[in-house]
Formats: structure tokens, sequence, C-alpha cells
């Protein structure tokens, strides 16, 4: 039977209750406002199939739905500039909704409930779309929604559903089979909010214009399809109308992640293959690739998943305009196609305690307050401009050497109107060939020191066409710390990071660190044999490293070619890594081996 030990190991998709032949399962909401199942003892027969229908114990298996270890990539909007407006990214899903009504089928979606509560629709009626497209941001109820599906699709009807990740690999559990007239479309998530932060929000808003909600639209465009702007409007005719950075419900989902509910910290559902036969999101950095695909209106990202999902986008080709592109350029806009959000620095439960014991205005301004977060960003912009300057000096070859790296060589590219830039501190040994490729799309402190006086040089080598890539966020690099890069090699960092004194990173082939990655002294990271080779069949020289997020390599270790290490990791100090580490498990000795699983740690 279902038994929730930890809330991090269930996403409420609700199967559990639909596929219940006892009819024993029902959902519990908490003090979070997540609903959670609750198991009757006395009248269950420990029949086990709930378990079998559970999307967490069953995530491998689910990923062989996902034909496509590599998608077929696509820009896309709507060629009807009114349903692209009306839209939260490109319009894509009304051109595939409208394609399932041509032939009387059935389209299923969040919409809001008269309450603005959010569940699942599964209509044939054309104006039902308007409903159901665009962005609800809170978790939805699909319970009842999985029986209404399988009933359609055994009597010969055409579905398409589109869900959360975590909801779409239910629904496959839940079918068992996958049906020929069934279209499934997932979405890039960044995370499911919680439905009772969102009504506290509106009830506060409601007092404020004194009237009450009649209409929610999140990721309105009337400010621009970058403003991720949230438009209300109230029965005194009022309307509330303010960009993502300025709306308390949208700041505490995506800047402080607090809202999320807990599985969506360490989301199973990252990554290739995917479930779904295709997946749409919005193409952030699009004006970067072809400006042509781009005007704020919005533009969608495309992953064809599947022979069936090619088959099906290939029905609606003349009502969009499509432009292929590589993966490569929708990753850096959209991190949540590989990565799980991180956990908020918050504290959770003093959060939501008071969430219900004061109004929600002076809940924002106490955890993530605008003004607030104004105020610290200044302080923290003065005090970052002092640390650059003193980690520089006054010798003019740390200046020149960053006047190079960032503005003059013809192979960099970095964004200095938003200071993204490469900082080398004054003992910084630059050596990059003119053919090397250096991106910077975060910021790079290269040789930080501690110790005033110290002249311990930190190096770094790039050979020709190799890669330096800092993908997004913080990397400080402390002094002393020698980094090789050789020709045709790739070294990418993938957000925030910190590597201590003394490290070496050798690289001739392709390594990856995730973000919040923490590295402590002496560390050896290395995705080759150096020079020799061993004379035996099958032996390769090199094979690339890949780091996850959050992972913690203690002093001394060493890692070896070929090895992955899952997300949030330790390596502790001293460990021999010659194989791949699972997430969250903590390994040592030499050989590693693990000694734990399902650990946590925080900085």
């Amino acid at each position: 039977m279902i038994n929730i030990s930890r809330k991090e190991e269930c996403t409420g998709c609700g199967a559990c209750v639909d596929i219940c032949p006892k009819k024993v399962i029902t959902l519990e909401t908490d003090i979070e406002g997540f609903w959670y199942p609750t198991v009757n003892l006395d009248l269950c027969t420990d029949c086990g199939i709930c378990e079998k229908t559970c999307p967490e114990l069953h995530v491998e298996e689910l990923r062989q739905h996902g034909t496509n270890r590599d998608p077929i990539v696509l820009a896309a909007l709507h060629k009807d500039d009114t349903i692209r407006r009306e839209s939260t990214s490109g319009g894509l899903f009304s051109a595939l909704a409208n394609s399932i009504y041509d032939e009387d089928g059935y389209v299923g979606g969040a919409v809001y409930n008269n309450d603005f509560f959010v569940e699942h629709l599964l209509s044939n009626k054309r104006e039902d779309l308007l409903r159901i497209r665009g962005s609800k941001h809170s978790q939805s109820n699909m319970t009842g929604h999985f029986q209404q599906i399988k009933e359609l699709l055994i009597n010969g009807e055409k579905v398409l559903i589109c869900a959360a990740p975590c909801q779409i690999a239910s629904l496959r559990l839940f079918l068992g089979t996958d049906y020929e007239k069934l279209i499934i479309v997932d979405f890039i998530c960044l995370g499911i909010n919680s439905n009772k932060i969102f009504h506290k929000h509106l009830e506060y808003l409601e007092h404020k214009f004194r009237a009450k909600v009649i209409s929610v639209q999140g990721k309105n465009k009337d400010l621009g399809w970058r403003s991720l702007a949230y438009k209300i409007k109230f029965a005194n005719n009022k309307v509330y109308l303010r960009k993502g950075r300025n709306d308390d419900f949208t700041r505490g989902f995506i800047a402080s992640h607090i809202n999320c509910r807990p599985t969506c910290y360490q989301c199973k559902y990252k990554g290739f293959p995917r479930i779904s036969d295709i997946t749409l999101g919005d193409f952030w950095g699009i004006e970067n690739f072809d400006k042509t695909m781009d005007d704020n209106l919005g533009t969608s990202v495309v992953l064809l998943n599947s022979q069936k999902g090619i088959t099906f986008f290939d029905s609606i080709k003349d009502e969009i305009k499509t432009k292929e592109m590589p993966l490569s350029a929708v990753l850096p806009g959209n991190q949540a196609l590989l990565h799980s959000i991180a956990k908020p620095i918050i504290n959770r439960g003093e959060f939501y305690r008071d969430v219900d014991r004061l109004p929600f205005d002076v809940v924002v301004k106490k955890y993530y307050s605008l003004e607030k977060k104004f105020l610290k960003n200044i302080k923290r912009g003065i005090a970052f401009i002092g640390n650059i300057v003193s980690q520089m000096g006054c010798h003019p070859k740390a200046y020149m050497q960053f006047l190079w790296v960032n503005l003059l060589r013809k192979n960099s590219q970095c964004e200095a109107r938003k200071a993204k830039l490469f900082f080398p501190a004054r003992y910084a040994i630059l050596d990059i060939h003119k053919q090397a490729h250096i991106s910077i799309r975060g910021l790079m402190i290269f040789g930080y020191k501690r110790i005033r006086g110290s002249r311990l040089e930190t190096r770094l080598a790039i050979e020709g066409n190799g890669s330096f890539i800092i993908e997004s966020g913080q990397v400080s690099i402390f002094y002393g710390t020698d980094i090789l890069v050789f020709k045709g090699a790739t070294l990418t960092f993938k957000g925030q990071a910190a590597i201590n004194q003394r490290v070496q990173i050798i690289c001739m082939d392709n390594i990856t660190i995730g973000a919040g990655v923490m590295i402590s002294r002496d560390v050896v990271i290395r995705d080759n044999d150096g020079g020799h080779e061993i004379m035996v069949d099958g032996y390769k020289k090199t094979a690339p490293v890949i780091i996850g997020d959050h992972v913690w390599i203690g002093q001394g270790a060493m890692i070896m070619k070929g090895v992955t290490i899952g997300d949030g990791a330790i390596i502790a100090a001293g460990a021999w890594v010659a194989t791949s580490v699972k997430p969250n498990t903590l390994v040592m000795g030499d050989p590693a081996r693990a000694v734990q699983k399902n650990i946590e740690w925080r900085k």
C-alpha cells in the first residue's frame, strides 16, 4: 500500500486514488496546502496496485516511453497574433488542441474552478480551450481524470492531455499501455506551487481592492512576454497588473521557491528521454539565436520526443512558423529541463506557520520583501565591487587581463552590461589560445585569495579550440588552482560553484560541473589518463566527467575519467572515485564505495 514516510517522495498526482479498486485512498491537505494520500487500513486489502501506479517508484521504466533521447528541437510561434497574445508562450498548445477538436477529439488540461482552485478538465468543446490554455502555477487536482481518459481511449476517442511531467508519468502507469489515439504533452516545469499561498495572495488583493476576483491570468503579455506579469480583474472593474518580480506570489515562486511542493527540490523527471510525446515551454534566449523569431509577444520551444509526437505535430504545420534549433540553444534559458529548483534558504516550517497566523503582506515583508531585497542588492553590489578591487589590486596586469578576456578577445562571449564577466585576480596566469572559446553567462572570480600578501599563482590554460563555459551564477576559484583545457575539450560550469585552494582540473574531453557544487582543497578532477595509454582492447584514454548539482567534494578526493556524480552526493575526503555515484549518496575510501544513501547536506 502507499505509505508516505517523507513528503519529498510524493508528487500528489492522485493516480493512486483513481486506481484503487476498493476506493479506500483519499487525499488530505497539509498545513502547506499540498495533498497526500491516506489509506483506510481497515478496508485496504494490500493488493499493491497503488504502488505499481506511483511514478516515484518507477522512473527508469517510464523513460522507455521517450524514444528520442535527442529530441527534435524547434522554436515556434502561432501565425495568428491574437492567439499568441492570449497565450502564455507562442500559442503552440492552442494549435495542437484545435487539431484535436477538428477530429472531434478531447483535450485535457488545467483550469481554474469557480473558487480559483486548479483542477483538470477533459472536454471536446472548443470553447473550453479558453480556460485550458495558459499557465496555472498552482498544483492541479487530477483525481477522477485518469479514469475518464482511460474510458475515452477504450471507446476509441482521440485524446490530447497536457500536464506536468510528474502527472504525465502517473498517467502512463495508470493506463499501462500506449494508446494509438493518445497524445501526451508536458511542459518545462520549474515547480508546482501551493494553492494555499496562491489563495492567501488573492485574499489579500481582494481586501486591498475591496472586491472579489473574477479572473486571473498568469504570464500576461500586456507588459510584454518577458514581464511574467500577473493580471487579475475584480468585480468592481479594477485591475491588478504587476510584472513578475513585483508580484508577491510570483516572487515567492521564482525567486525563493518557498511556494513549491517539497518533491520539486529533487524532481525525478528532468533530463532525457522525456516521458511525453511533445514538450512545450518558453524559448527564453531566442533573441540570441534568431531575432526573426522574437517580437516579445511569445516564442515557444517545442521538443518532439517520440515518432507519434513528430507525426501529430506535422498536422499543425500550416498554422505555425517554426525553425529547427540545437538543444544547446534551449538549455541556457531553460535549466529546468535538466535541473531541479534549489531548496529555499527560508525556514519552511516557520514560513507556513506564519502564513496561518499573519496577514499575507506581513509574511511577504518578513520573508521576501522586494524593498528588502533591493537594499540588500545595493549593499551586496558595493561589497562585491570592493572585493573585486581588493583581489585585482593596483597592479595594471590584472586590469589588462580583464579587458583582454572580456572585451578584446574575438572568441570571448561575455555580457558586460549584466556584469557577466571574468575577473582575474592579480596573480592569475592566463595562457589562452586565440582560437579557444570562452563563454561567460554568469560571473567568474579567478584566483580569489584570503591571505593578504600571498603571491600564490592561479593558472588557466586553454589550448586551441578548447572551450571554457560559465552558464550561470558566480563561480569562485581560489588561489593555487591549476586548470588545463586541452585542444578541442570543453570545461563547463552549470551554475554557482566554489573551488578551494590547489585544486587541479585536467580536461582532455568534457568535464561538466553542476550548480551549487563545493570543491575542497587539493581535489583532482580529470577526464583522462594523461599522455599515456594502456595497450588493451577497448581501452579509452578519455571519458567525460559529469558532476551534478549540489555536490560536495571533500579535501584530497580524486575524480577519474568516465565518472558521473549524481545531484546532492557527498565525496568524502581522500576518496578515489573511479565509478559513478548515485544522487544523494555519501561515498568514501580507495576505491570509493557508498556508505550512506538518501543523504542531505547544506552549506
